[in-house]
C-alpha cells in the first residue's frame, strides 16, 4: 500500500565535547509590501522588511510555509499565489529562521472588490401574462439593497433584493435603470432594455350568418404576439362548426337553427393570451319532404302504419293530403302517421302536403298498394345456434290472416327443449350438440295456415380450465404432483404447458404437473387444453416454490485476540449440503477503541465486503480469492457478518452469522529506524504504529567514534501534542495508527563522528526500544 504520511520535524542541538550551543535571535517585522490587495486580484510578490533574518529564513501565511528568497538580514522577498487572496479576509505573516522560533505576526488585509451588477439583459415580457426576472450583484460588501432610477414598464415593480415581478398592462420598448447599493455604502447602476409584447383578435364580434345543414366557414383574424398561434372556442359554438387550432377558421356544417353566444381565445408561442366573444345567427334549412317512395304495401284486413317525415322549416309540422285518394287510409296532421285497415286491394296514388309554423309549404305524390289477405310464418328458417347446457329461447311469429292464431310442432324435436304453442316459444336448455330440424304451423281464425321448416345448430359447451389460478406450493427439491381438470369441449383432452418452473413437466393426457422443482420463487406460466374438436382454452397459474431451511453455517479463521498488522485467513462452511447454490457476502466493520476508525483494516481483496459462493450439494464456500482479514493497526473490534442469498431471496439466518476479534491497545511498535547525515547534521526517520494512538516521549542514545566524547549523549524529546495532531486529523484515519517521525539534530562539529545507538518511544501503555544498526 502506498500512503501519503505526515513526516513530523523537531530539532534538536548536539555538541561535540568542547563546543558551545549557537545563540539564536527571535526575528521581527517591521513592515510589509504591499500591506493589502483586493480579493481575486492574483497572485504577487510579497517584501517583507523587519530585522534578525538569517539565511535559509522562510515567510508563512497563515502559519503556511511560503516560497521565499533570503535578499538581507531586514528584507525577505515570498511569492503569494493567487488562491491565497481570492477570499476577502485578514492574513498573518510570520518569519521564522532555520531552527528557531516564528516571529510576531504582521496582519495583511485582503479587500472586497467593488460592488458591480452581472446581469447584462432582461427577458422580455408580454401583456396579461405574470412577469419575474432577478438581477444579481457581485463584490463590495453583502447584503444589496436595489432600486430603480427610473420608470418600469406598467405593472411591473422592483423589489429591494433585486427582483423584477408584477403583470405587465402595456406593450412597448421600455428602458429599465437601476441602482444597487452594498452595506458600506458601495453602488453600481445599470439600464437595461425591456420589451413587452401584446396579442388582439382583429375580427368583429358579429361573425356573418349561417345556414342550417350547410357548409360554413369564417377566418378569424390576430395582430401582435409570436406566431404560430393556436385557436380555441367556448362550448357555446354552434353544434357542427368547430375551429381550427391553427388557422383560426371556424368551419363545418351547422346542425341547429337559432342565435349563439361564444367565446374565442388565441395564444401565440410565447404564452400570451386574447379573448373576445362573438355571436352568430344559423337559420334554419329549406323546408323538405324526406320520405321517399316506395312506401310499404299494405294488406285488406291489416292494420297498416307508415309515418311521414320532414326537415328544415320551422316546427313544429302540420301534415294534410292536398289531393288523390289513400285507400281508406287517414294522415294524422301532428304526427305524419299514414294509418289505418285497408278494406280493398288496389294501387292508390295521393299527394302529401307539410307546412311548418311560418307557413311554408312543400307538398309530394306518393302511391300505396293494398294486397289481398294471406298467412305467412315471417321467421328465418336458420335459427340462432345454442350451447349445450345453456338456456336458450327463441319466438316465432306470423303476419296475414285473421287473429287469433294457433300454432303447433308438426314435426321435429330438438334435445333438452320445448315449443311452447301459447307463447309460441321454443325455450329450454339444449343436453346434446348437432343440427336438428323441425317444423312448426300457424293457423288463423278464418281457417288459412302456413307451415316452415327450421334448423338449430346446438354447439359442445364451451371448454374451459377450471382448476383455481394458485397451485399449491412446492419445495426446492423434493416431489410434486398437482392434477388440473378441464370441462366443457368434446373428451377427450391434450394437455400443454409454457413457462413450468424446472423440473416440472405436465402429462398431456392426465393433465398432472409432476416432477422434483430445481429453482425457487415464485413462477407464472400458461396451461392451454384441446379437446377432440380442436377447440381450446388457455390460463395463467401461479405456483410459489419454496426455499428449505437453510442449516446452520459457520465462520472461522479469526481469533478473538488478534494482533495488529496481520492477515487471517478466513472459512465458511455449512452444518448440511443445501439443495441450491448458495450465494453471500462477508461484511467487516470496526469500531476503534480510540479515536475514527482505520482503513487498512479490510479483506485481503480490497475493501470492506467479500463475496462467497457455497455450490448446491456442498458444504464448503468458495470465492475468486483467498478470503483473509488485515487486521490494522488500530485498537478495537473487528466484527464480520455473513449475508446469505438463494433463488434471489435473502436467506439470512437471525440473528446473522458473525464472527468477533479485538485488537488491543499496546506500546508503540517501530518498524525501521532511518540515519540520513549531512557536513552538521544528521536525521533519524523512525516507521511504525501505535494501537493506543499515542506517543507521548522519543529518547535517542548516542556514542562518538573512537577519540570523540559526546557532551550529551542522550535526548529525550515530548512528542505527545505532535502525535496528538497526527491522529486527531480525520484525513489521517486511512492510514490506522502509523506514521513516519524524522528526527533531525545539529552537530556542532563532524556528524559522522556521532553514532546513533537506540530510539525508545513511550506512550501509557508501554516503552519500545530499537537498536540501531549502523
Amino acid at each position: 500500500m502506498t500512503m501519503q504520511r505526515l513526516h513530523w520535524t523537531l530539532t534538536a542541538v548536539m555538541l561535540l565535547a568542547g563546543t558551545s550551543l549557537a545563540q539564536t535571535t527571535v526575528p521581527y517585522i517591521s513592515s510589509l509590501n504591499p500591506s493589502s490587495v483586493t480579493a481575486g486580484s492574483g497572485g504577487f510578490y510579497l517584501t517583507v522588511m523587519g530585522g534578525n533574518f538569517q539565511s535559509g529564513a522562510y515567510v508563512s501565511w497563515n502559519n503556511a510555509p511560503l516560497q521565499t528568497n533570503f535578499q538581507s538580514s531586514g528584507q525577505l522577498l515570498a511569492i503569494v499565489t493567487q488562491n491565497l487572496t481570492a477570499t476577502a479576509g485578514t492574513a498573518f505573516i510570520s518569519v521564522t529562521n532555520p531552527g528557531g522560533s516564528p516571529s510576531s505576526y504582521a496582519s495583511f488585509s485582503i479587500a472586497a472588490p467593488p460592488v458591480s451588477i452581472l446581469a447584462t439583459s432582461l427577458p422580455s415580457g408580454m401583456v396579461g401574462t405574470a412577469y419575474a426576472a432577478s438581477l444579481v450583484a457581485t463584490g463590495g460588501n453583502p447584503p444589496y439593497t436595489w432600486t430603480a432610477t427610473g420608470s418600469l414598464p406598467p405593472g411591473l415593480t422592483l423589489n429591494a433584493n433585486g427582483t423584477i415581478n408584477g403583470t405587465p398592462t402595456a406593450s412597448g420598448s421600455y428602458t429599465v435603470s437601476v441602482r444597487v447599493a452594498d452595506s458600506q455604502s458601495g453602488a453600481a447602476t445599470r439600464s437595461f432594455p425591456l420589451t413587452i409584447t401584446g396579442l388582439t383578435i382583429t375580427t368583429a364580434s358579429s361573425l356573418s350568418p349561417g345556414t342550417a345543414s350547410q357548409p360554413y366557414s369564417q377566418t378569424l383574424g390576430v395582430t401582435g404576439g409570436t406566431p404560430p398561434y393556436n385557436w380555441t372556442a367556448s362550448p357555446g359554438i354552434p353544434p357542427g362548426l368547430a375551429i381550427n387550432s391553427s388557422t383560426g377558421v371556424v368551419a363545418g356544417t351547422p346542425t341547429t337553427a337559432g342565435s349563439f353566444s361564444f367565446a374565442v381565445q388565441v395564444a401565440d408561442s410565447k404564452g400570451q393570451i386574447a379573448t373576445q366573444n362573438f355571436t352568430v345567427t344559423i337559420n334554419p334549412p329549406p323546408l323538405t319532404i324526406t320520405t321517399v317512395p316506395p312506401l310499404f304495401n299494405g294488406t285488406v284486413g291489416t292494420p297498416y302504419l307508415q309515418t311521414f317525415s320532414a326537415s328544415g322549416g320551422t316546427k313544429p309540422y302540420v301534415w294534410s293530403i292536398s289531393s288523390g285518394n289513400a285507400g281508406g287510409l287517414t294522415l294524422d296532421p301532428n304526427s305524419g302517421a299514414l294509418q289505418g285497415t285497408p278494406q280493398t286491394a288496389g294501387t292508390f296514388t295521393f299527394t302529401v302536403q307539410v307546412a311548418d309554423s311560418t307557413g311554408r309549404r312543400v307538398s309530394s305524390s306518393f302511391s300505396v298498394t293494398v294486397t289481398p289477405p294471406s298467412l305467412t310464418i315471417v321467421t328465418g328458417a336458420s335459427l340462432p345456434p345454442g350451447t349445450v347446457g345453456m338456456n336458450y329461447s327463441q319466438s316465432f311469429s306470423v303476419v296475414g290472416g285473421t287473429q287469433p292464431y294457433a300454432w303447433s310442432l308438426s314435426s321435429g324435436s330438438v334435445p333438452g327443449l320445448t315449443f311452447d304453442a301459447n307463447q309460441v316459444v321454443l325455450a329450454g336448455t339444449p343436453t346434446a350438440p348437432g343440427t336438428f330440424t323441425f317444423s312448426l304451423q300457424a293457423r288463423d281464425a278464418g281457417g288459412l295456415s302456413a307451415t316452415r321448416s327450421f334448423s338449430v345448430t346446438i354447439n359442445p359447451a364451451t371448454l374451459a380450465i377450471t382448476t383455481g389460478t394458485q397451485l399449491s406450493d412446492s419445495v426446492l427439491g423434493a416431489p410434486y404432483s398437482y392434477q388440473m381438470s378441464a370441462s366443457g369441449g368434446v373428451a377427450p383432452y391434450t394437455w400443454s404447458a409454457n413457462g413450468l418452473p424446472d423440473g416440472l413437466a405436465i402429462d398431456p393426457n392426465s393433465g398432472i404437473i409432476g416432477g422434483t422443482v430445481g429453482a425457487a420463487g415464485a413462477f407464472s406460466f400458461a396451461v392451454r387444453v384441446i379437446d377432440s374438436a380442436r377447440s381450446s382454452a388457455t390460463n395463467q397459474f401461479r405456483i410459489n416454490v419454496n426455499l428449505p431451511p437453510v442449516p446452520t453455517i459457520s465462520i472461522s479463521g479469526l481469533p478473538s485476540t488478534s494482533g495488529p498488522a496481520q492477515q487471517f485467513g478466513l472459512q465458511i462452511s455449512l452444518a448440511s449440503p443445501f439443495p441450491a447454490p448458495l450465494s453471500g457476502q462477508a461484511i467487516l466493520t470496526f469500531s476503534p477503541d480510540v479515536g475514527g476508525g482505520d482503513g487498512t483494516i479490510q479483506f485481503s481483496t480490497g475493501g470492506t465486503t467479500a463475496n462467497f459462493t457455497i455450490a448446491a450439494g456442498s458444504t464448503a464456500a468458495t470465492s475468486a480469492a483467498p478470503l483473509a482479514v488485515q487486521t490494522g493497526t488500530v485498537a478495537g473490534t473487528i466484527n464480520i457478518t455473513l449475508r446469505l442469498q438463494a433463488g434471489g431471496l435473502d436467506v439470512t439466518t437471525t440473528p446473522a452469522p458473525a464472527i468477533l476479534a479485538h485488537v488491543d491497545q499496546a506500546a508503540p511498535v517501530i518498524q525501521s529506524v532511518e540515519v540520513s547525515r549531512s557536513a552538521n547534521s544528521l536525521s533519524i526517520r523512525i516507521t511504525g504504529f501505535s494501537t493506543a494512538r499515542e506517543v507521548t516521549q522519543a529518547a535517542f542514545t548516542f556514542s562518538a567514534v573512537p577519540g570523540q566524547t559526546l557532551q550529551v549523549s542522550q535526548i529525550t524529546i515530548p512528542v505527545d501534542t505532535l502525535f496528538g495532531s497526527w491522529y486527531q486529523d480525520p484525513a489521517n484515519n486511512a492510514y490506522g495508527s502509523q506514521f513516519i517521525l524524522t528526527q533531525p539534530f545539529a552537530i556542532q562539529g563532524d556528524s559522522s563522528a556521532v553514532l546513533p545507538q537506540t530510539v525508545t518511544l513511550t506512550n501509557r501503555k508501554g516503552t519500545t526500544t530499537y537498536s540501531i544498526g549502523q
